[in-house]
């Protein structure tokens, strides 16, 4: 019996109808997510993103999808020059050994303009929904099979990337893509603590946060208690934690954003108010089929370490899980903080197919998988970045 093909199309923003965005049988979460940053730039709701972006659909399946050219200033979540050059500039001084650190950091100048010139920020990011962690549904290897032909078809001259792909929740996703050609690209450890069988609520660490938690001042502010006049201190929160104290490079959501995401229920937000009914700390988790991640966290950084705001926080985000039954990403960063609390860690990768482009776009491709496979891998999980 002959099967006809998944249809793969993607819409630009004349095409995206009312009917895309919110069917009666089904929520279409991606073209709600994307229609308001299309409508009105991407800049008004992240300022440090530059992209185009597309709604794709494959099969029953729909994708937000950003198209970019050589925008090197970029966040990472477009940008794998921000991510193999910017980023892991930044973390050298995670690299306890001198010499070592050295090294790298004259390996990382010697690779940069290599990577510029083979374009490496041309590229279609499948799947993109500007965040640090992107959560996946599931997708066909006929679907994926047809993106990969349309995408090639439409874009010739850029690469095509599913990023934030790990084994413990893309395992079949990735065997699909190494199947049909992808080159594995490793990124960064990421880690994971189980909601479904929650012994992480039992470690010591864990407890003392409960403890913590429990005994402080800070009121517990649900998602539904949040309103307009808190999308600015959110933000800026956000930007103290994420950017001031992490890195610039991670989104810069602004306040329209944390207004377009608390309003439609795109982020489950939750927050701490001091006895004065000041906002002092938040989180936002992103739910997306049997995954949460946390891609929004932030707390008044000039408060005293000792109010444990993060701590609190984050067993704010491990006990949803917990009574969601669900896995939790909790993304990379801190690591020490999370294995403590029972994480279990896996390495993260992007999948890349550059079949269709030239022998030397190729050859930088599969040399910077060769080099972070052979020695990256070992480093990040040595140093447990």
């Amino acid at each position: 019996m002959h099967l006809s093909k998944p249809i793969v199309k993607e819409l630009n923003l004349t095409e995206i109808t009312e009917q895309h965005v919110t069917k009666k049988e089904k929520r279409n979460k991606a073209a709600e997510y994307l229609l308001p940053l299309m409508q009105n730039g991407v800049n008004l709701f992240i300022r440090n993103v530059s992209t185009e972006l597309r709604l794709l659909q494959a099969g029953q399946t729909w994708l937000p999808m950003t198209v970019n050219e050589q925008e090197y200033d970029n966040s990472y979540v477009c940008s794998p020059y921000g991510t193999y050059i910017k980023y892991a500039e930044e973390e050298l001084y995670l690299l306890e050994n001198p010499l070592l650190r050295f090294l790298c950091g004259s390996l990382l100048k010697a690779i940069a303009p290599l990577l510029r010139l083979a374009k490496i920020d041309r590229n279609v990011h499948v799947n993109n929904w500007l965040l640090s962690t992107n959560l996946y549904t599931e997708i066909s290897a006929d679907e994926l099979e047809g993106v990969t032909q349309t995408l090639t078809e439409s874009y010739p001259e850029h690469a095509i990337i599913y990023r934030s792909l790990n084994r413990r929740t893309n395992g079949a996703l990735m065997e699909q893509l190494l199947r049909q050609g992808y080159v594995l690209v490793p990124s960064r450890q990421v880690y994971f603590f189980n909601g479904a069988v929650p012994l992480y609520l039992k470690k010591k660490n864990t407890k003392w946060d409960r403890k913590l938690l429990a005994q402080s001042t800070y009121r517990i502010v649900p998602h539904a208690e949040l309103g307009e006049p808190d999308y600015e201190r959110i933000a800026e929160l956000y930007d103290l934690l994420y950017v001031g104290k992490y890195s610039a490079l991670n989104p810069k959501f602004t306040a329209e954003y944390i207004r377009h995401c608390h309003q439609k229920g795109l982020l489950e937000m939750t927050g701490l108010c001091d006895e004065q009914g000041v906002l002092q700390g938040v989180m936002g988790c992103f739910i997306h089929g049997e995954v949460i991640s946390v891609p929004l966290v932030g707390y008044n950084t000039a408060l005293a370490q000792h109010n444990g705001l993060y701590r609190m926080l984050m067993h704010l985000a491990m006990q949803a899980a917990a009574d969601r039954g669900q896995l939790l990403h909790l993304s990379s960063g801190a690591a020490e903080f999370k294995r403590v609390r029972g994480a279990e860690a896996e390495m993260e990768y992007s999948a890349v197919y550059i079949m269709h482009l030239s022998a030397g776009r190729r050859a930088v491709w599969r040399g910077l998988s060769k080099l972070l496979l052979t020695a990256g891998v070992p480093l990040m999980r040595k140093y447990k970045l």
